[in-house]
């Protein structure tokens, strides 16, 4: 049988913080690439989870929770 890639995979990353975020969540762990796919008012995002701005990103949307 084929692997097959789950739909909520991330094949590119975002450079830079976006407006408007309103929540995240990870890519499954089958993903090739680990990803944070951050949800925003304009659609979603996917962002390297290592990358500060992230990590900035993740701790802000927590806070509203």
């Amino acid at each position: 049988t084929a692997h097959v890639t789950p739909i909520e995979c991330c094949f590119d990353y975002a450079q830079k913080p976006m407006r408007h975020m309103q929540s995240y969540y990870m890519t499954p762990s089958d993903c090739p690439m680990p990803a944070v796919v951050i949800v925003t008012a304009n659609g979603d995002i996917c962002a390297d989870p290592k990358k500060p701005w992230v990590k900035k990103a993740i701790k802000k949307l927590q806070k509203k929770k």
